[in-house]
């Protein structure tokens, strides 16, 4: 029974009791409301004239509906107990173990010992499993930490423990508790035998002398094994009522991590008569004490005396920890669905072995438990047979250590994406394909996903509402391997789910924020980032330096955090403007914007040939003509002979590297136009996410680029042309310039290994550079043109080389120059704004010098000195 029984009236004010009722939590239940059927009628009389009133206070029904319901105590029933095997819990036992095995009831409570029996010859057949394998099993470690890790491989090819246990796996699966008891029981008797043997051998060494005192070797106290890939890793979704009580894997992110908590579970004591030992349960606050011997020819009715020392006295250290579920066949865009949770108890050496944000696999048993044990208020809350699963820890393993696993259909498919001619384009077509026209932050996004080897890629997407922004976010968290998704629309609420923080009722769990989630070369994807204002400075020391502080009472935490960062930002006006620079356009502080390599700008810019290339591509994704119900049939084929898969896919490298002195910018290569979706590409094949996520972690896990030599040095060139290429637009332009350094040089090395990882290859080759850098040109070109005048944009995401182009950055510098040849002529430095506007049209600038003013006010070219009067400030 799950509490003690008693009989007769409650103790003191002479209060109504049943005949039987239970104590359980401080509650007191009766065991049954109704009479049986066949009692005296004498007897039912009088239980009649005896009722007793209702109940009043904490033991009233929660309604008279279902005050027999709470009379039956439901959960008092066998076909209810949250777990079977162990249910019918032992409240004493009497230390009686064999010889053959020392250590017998402190696994095996109620059974007894018999030498015949096939228990213990499967005992004895795992024991000299143990003594054949000294090299895996360190037996003097084992008693020290009172744990072991039983690997699969390690015991399921023995042949001569086969021979005595055929059926090791699959009562381990289907039997963990009795399996895992066995086990230990095994290692238990081995450890004493090695132990016994080690000290007569070296004796001496254990003896006490009168300079030095050294305590007798105590007893072995309980072993407990940690098996580790003995079942697959499945998902929670397959939860089921005949997988209770059986062996479960589950891999996942921890989300939360409660306190941990101590309790002594067993007491043993010493009868000072026969001197036998026994132990008794500890439950509560109460502590019992046993009432009789358990010998059978002592008569001892007290006088026992507490053993804290035995190794059957045991303290129980709990923890209880959620784990967020992380499955490349899950697809959560954790806005109408969420990734699986489950919640894992933790024993003995397993507290405190994990932290927030880490992703293990976590073998254990699985359980339920009842919710009428968190159900306080509420009417019916006796009466809910509502149970909830949860994983009983037995090993847990760092998922850093365990691959994931591809079937062969996967790889089939794997293998003929990546031999697609054109498979850049095909999968930034995949990615998003509601978007249409944004080729390139797309392939930027991609790219992020992939990663680096050693590092990620941030990237921010800038542009006006309704453009695509959030799609391309949500496909992004779906496709990613490990991630997290936070959107600023909910304000305050989505700010506090970015770094970590205490809740519960108590504020003693620990909950794991969005960027610790994401950690270890995850993603997070933030939408609407320019509205997280008050945890900017979070998102900025995390991107910075990998680490979240947090401020404790008397102390001060620190967690390790490094998540690549895709967000988008949308402008302050409500749409974009581009006579203004990037950081009047949003509200992200300077030394943020830094931290992004890419920063694209996108704009709803009124084009007839664009118009009517989206009109039919929507028109497309809505009539079905972009089903993707081709993809399932390259499953079933098989893949196409592919020489370069591992060398490069689409791109042939030139023969002579050396000889081409020219600069990879001037060379006529559109990446654009190559990933545009043409008329032609009508019947392309898109990808379902699913598939994408499956062919990035393959990428992420097998594919570890290396820079060639050719590579390397178009790597070099490009930086060299960023750094010099502002001498040719005078000193300021230079100065600018300059700011660029070992960060924006690790972005380009982190995305041309992102760009090989995306063929499957594992050489970075210059065309893979002449990608990226198309990308990073375009990223400069936008955001320069439009923040010309900004000089926080910093060494990651700098302008392009001032002297290029005609657009605003030319207007700009021939302004100013203007300015200052004119205060020169006059001998003065102050001009009214008509003036301005003269010397404007001198410089070629017709239309936007009110907005060529302004960015030169804010550039420190001008000073306004009052209404429409400016000083020119000299060079």
């Amino acid at each position: 029974m799950n509490s003690p029984a008693h009989r007769g009236r409650g103790r003191g004010g002479g209060g109504y009791r049943p005949y039987f009722y239970f104590r359980r939590k401080g509650r007191v239940i009766p065991a049954g409301g109704k009479r049986q059927q066949g009692q005296e009628a004498g007897t039912s009389a009088d239980a009649a004239e005896s009722r007793p009133p209702p109940a009043r206070g904490w033991n009233r029904p929660a309604s008279k509906r279902g005050r027999d319901a709470n009379i039956d105590c439901s959960f008092l029933r066998p076909e209810n107990y949250a777990a079977p095997e162990d249910g019918l819990q032992v409240q004493s036992i009497a230390v009686d173990n064999p010889k053959a095995c020392p250590g017998w009831r402190l696994y095996f409570l109620r059974d007894t010992y018999t030498e015949d029996s096939d228990l213990a010859k499967r005992i004895m057949a795992v024991e000299a499993h143990y003594q054949r394998n000294p090299q895996k099993y360190d037996f003097v470690r084992i008693r020290e930490q009172g744990f072991f890790k039983l690997p699969a491989l390690g015991i399921v090819h023995d042949e001569q423990l086969k021979k005595a246990w055929p059926q090791l796996t699959e009562d381990l699966r289907d039997h963990p508790l009795r399996t895992l008891s066995t086990l230990a029981v095994a290692m238990h008797t081995v450890v004493i035998n090695h132990n016994l043997d080690t000290i007569d051998t070296s004796a001496t060494c254990f003896a006490s002398t009168l300079e030095q005192y050294v305590p007798p070797p105590g007893r072995i106290r309980k072993i407990y094994v940690r098996p580790e890939d003995f079942t697959p890793v499945e998902l929670t979704t397959g939860i089921s009522h005949d997988r209770v009580d059986t062996l479960f894997s589950v891999r996942g992110i921890v989300s939360s991590v409660g306190e941990p908590t101590y309790s002594i579970a067993w007491q043993s004591f010493r009868c000072s008569r026969c001197q036998a030992e026994q132990a008794m349960r500890q439950r509560g606050t109460f502590q019992p004490r046993p009432y009789h011997c358990k010998q059978a020819q002592c008569v001892a009715k007290d006088s026992f005396v507490p053993l804290r020392s035995s190794p059957y006295t045991r303290i129980s250290a709990k923890q209880i920890v959620r784990l967020e579920e992380s499955s490349l066949s899950l697809i959560a865009d954790y806005d109408s669905i969420l990734p699986g949770e489950m919640d894992v108890e933790l024993r003995h050496d397993l507290v405190d072995c994990v932290h927030v944000g880490q992703e293990i696999v976590v073998n254990g048993v699985l359980k339920l438990r009842d919710l009428c044990e968190d159900m306080t208020t509420g009417t019916g809350a006796g009466t809910s047979n509502e149970m909830k699963a949860y994983l009983k820890a037995a090993s847990i393993q760092d998922a850093r250590h365990k691959k994931r696993e591809f079937s062969e259909r996967d790889l089939e498919a794997i293998a003929m994406v990546n031999a697609d001619p054109n498979s850049f384009k095909l999968l930034v077509q995949s990615l998003a394909p509601e978007v249409h026209g944004h080729e390139l932050p797309k392939a930027a996004c991609l790219l992020s996903l992939l990663g680096g080897t050693n590092g990620g890629v941030n990237v921010l997407l800038v542009g006006d509402p309704g453009i695509g922004k959030s799609k391309i976010l949500q496909n992004c968290a779906q496709i990613t391997e490990r991630g997290s998704h936070i959107s600023g629309k909910r304000g305050a609420q989505s700010a506090q789910r970015l770094g970590p923080t205490f809740t519960g009722r108590n504020k003693r769990v620990l909950q794991a924020g969005a960027l610790m989630t994401a950690s270890s070369l995850g993603h997070c994807t933030l939408d609407d980032v320019d509205k997280l204002a008050s945890k900017q400075a979070v998102l900025l020391q995390c991107m910075q330096s990998g680490e979240i502080n947090m401020p404790l009472p008397g102390a001060f935490s620190t967690f390790l955090a490094r998540p690549s960062i895709i967000a988008s930002a949308n402008p302050q006006r409500g749409q974009y403007d581009e006579g203004r620079y990037l950081l009047q356009n949003i509200h992200i502080v300077p030394s943020l914007l830094k931290e992004f390599h890419l920063v694209y700008v996108l704009l709803d810019k009124p084009s007839a040939e664009r118009d009517i290339s989206l009109t039919a591509h929507v028109r497309a994704l809505h009539a079905g003509a972009k089903k993707r119900a081709q993809i399932a049939a390259r499953y079933a084929l098989k893949p196409k002979t592919s020489h370069s898969m591992c060398e490069g896919t689409f791109y042939e490298a030139r023969a002579d590297d050396d000889a081409d002195n020219d600069s990879i910018m001037e060379q006529d290569y559109d990446l654009d136009k190559r990933l545009e979706l043409l008329g032609e590409d009508a019947e392309l094949d898109l990808l379902p996410p699913i598939l994408i996520k499956k062919f990035l972690a393959y990428a992420r896990q097998n594919v570890h680029p290396l820079l060639s030599d050719a590579a390397s040095r178009s790597i070099e060139r490009f930086f060299m042309e960023l750094r010099e290429g502002g001498r040719t637009g005078g000193e300021a332009a230079y100065a600018e310039q300059s700011q660029i350094g070992s960060g924006q040089l690790l972005g380009l090395i982190h995305l041309s290994e992102a760009r090989a990882r995306l063929d499957l290859s594992n050489v970075v080759t210059p065309q893979h550079v002449r990608d990226v850098i198309a990308l990073l040109t375009e990223s400069i070109t936008q955001t320069s043109l439009k923040a010309e005048g900004c000089g926080g944009r910093g060494r990651r995401s700098s302008k392009v080389p001032a002297a290029g182009g005609g657009g605003r950055a030319s207007q700009l510098r021939n302004f100013v120059h203007m300015m200052q040849l004119r205060a020169v002529a006059l001998g003065r430095r102050i001009f009214e704004f008509e003036e301005l506007k003269e010397i404007g049209t001198r410089a070629g600038v017709l239309t936007g010098i009110s907005q060529l003013v302004e960015i030169a006010n804010m550039g420190g070219h001008l000073l306004k000195k009052g209404a429409n009067m400016y000083e020119v400030v000299p060079d």
